[in-house]
């Protein structure tokens, strides 16, 4: 049976005396549930501050690159006995002086570390990037599943309501054949008590829906107070058979669209180029260094005792230099061995959880093939099991129309039949949602729109 079929199917169990239970509500489609979680999801809102904090580490990184600037700036009251900075002899009078200054510096070598440490910063970056989407995708698999979980309930409600009404039907045929002598009293007594155990299940059954509806609402941060009605219409996913689909195909596919190796990928570079950053610890470093500074004081007058004027002091004070500054490290307490060797070991675990990915991406790739064949072959059965529980139901009615048969031997026809109708939603409903991951891993897509 192909795709549409089990969609068909499942829709009319579902809409069967159900069609009134969203009227005069917007229905969201499961791509509108999606959508509406990653938005307002609080997880993937804190994962999106995440990304946004490692992209200014990335920044940062990338600035460190830069030489640096600062202006140093100096006012002074002095009082009493000091020293007059124009004569460098001892005075005893109050004036005012200031100082102003410009430094710079650049390094110039130092074994790499700057351009180690911005890489590494961008492989994490990106890194972060992947997991905001490997999150996403958990998140939007948490929607489906409790989506699918409300369609499930939607139809195990359906069933239920129309078996209450079968179960009343059953009791006003059972009140007229009992007041005309067909049928005894305990047949009515019998036929009572089914209906009060249908309306029970029903009761039953919406309360399942409605908690399954709340679970939907927290996934998706939904509103607790609104009212949530969701599109019972679950578009087809997927074309053709998937019959010929191989495992190393599936995986191929999977390794190169979703985001879960790359992501590892990523922490693995990033790892090693903190190595290297480790590594460059130990090599000299070379740094250029420079400095502008002047100062103003009220003490340097001239031959007719006047202030000389603070732009001719800016500039007749002045000192500038420039410099080259080599460092060697010899010895750090073995700091910078001990750096060294956990940035190894840091890498060798990243290497581990990358294989660790791969590996498990290989089993989800076999094990979504078999469950999706497991899903398909109990659909299969139970949509036979459904055709010969519907055929044994009618030959039960007949007969017990005919009075060849008790009550009770009818009502364990017609519990076989509503037990099939049951089992049918759930496999086909697991069928799809088999596929509709068979069709993730394929494309990286949990829409159905891409």
């Amino acid at each position: 049976m192909d795709r549409r079929s089990v969609a068909s199917c499942i829709l009319v169990l579902i809409l069967v005396l159900y069609s009134g239970l969203s009227c005069a509500q917007k229905m969201m489609t499961l791509d509108e549930c999606i959508n509406y979680a990653w938005v307002n999801n609080f997880a993937i809102l804190n994962e999106n501050l995440d990304v946004g904090i490692r992209k200014a580490d990335y920044r940062q990184a990338l600035n460190n690159l830069l030489p640096d600037l600062g202006f140093q700036s100096s006012l002074s009251q002095n009082f009493g006995r000091s020293i007059d900075p124009t004569t460098n002899s001892y005075i005893n009078v109050q004036y005012f002086n200031s100082g102003f200054g410009l430094s710079t510096s650049l390094d110039l070598f130092a074994g790499f570390m700057k351009i180690n440490s911005a890489e590494m910063q961008k492989l994490n970056y990106q890194a972060e990037q992947n997991r905001l989407q490997q999150l996403r995708n958990e998140v939007g698999f948490t929607v489906i599943n409790s989506y699918f979980d409300v369609l499930l309930k939607t139809g195990l409600a359906a069933i239920a309501l129309e078996n209450c009404r079968l179960s009343n039907d059953q009791l006003r045929s059972t009140i007229k054949f009992v007041e005309v002598g067909r049928k005894p009293g305990t047949d009515l007594l019998e036929t009572e008590a089914n209906v009060a155990a249908d309306s029970s299940l029903l009761v039953q059954s919406n309360n399942l829906l409605e908690e399954a509806v709340l679970s939907l609402k927290s996934t998706m941060n939904f509103p607790v107070s609104d009212s949530l009605a969701i599109d019972t219409i679950v578009p087809s996913i997927l074309s053709g058979t998937m019959d010929t689909l191989s495992m190393n195909k599936l995986y191929l596919a999977a390794s190169e669209v979703l985001p879960d190796l790359e992501l590892y990928r990523n922490k693995m570079k990033a790892a090693k180029k903190a190595v290297k950053v480790s590594k460059g610890g130990f090599s000299p470093s070379l740094g250029l260094y420079g400095n502008w500074s002047s100062s103003y004081t009220e003490t340097d007058k001239d031959t007719y005792n006047r202030i000389t004027p603070f732009s001719d002091q800016l500039l007749n004070n002045s000192y500038e230099y420039l410099s080259l500054n080599l460092t060697i490290p010899l010895f750090s307490r073995f700091s910078k061995y001990t750096s060294l060797n956990k940035s190894k070991l840091q890498y060798h675990q990243a290497k581990n959880q990358y294989d660790e990915t791969n590996y498990k991406l290989k089993m989800t790739a076999e094990k979504s093939l078999t469950d999706w064949r497991a899903a398909m072959a109990e659909y299969k059965s139970s949509l036979r099991q459904l055709d010969k529980s519907y055929s044994a139901y009618i030959a039960a009615e007949k007969k017990l129309d005919k009075g060849l048969i008790n009550i009770i031997e009818f009502d364990i026809q017609k519990n076989k039949w509503v037990t099939a109708k049951a089992e049918l939603l759930r496999t086909g409903l697991q069928v799809m949602i088999r596929e509709l991951y068979l069709r993730f891993l394929m494309t990286g897509s949990l829409l159905s729109g891409k």
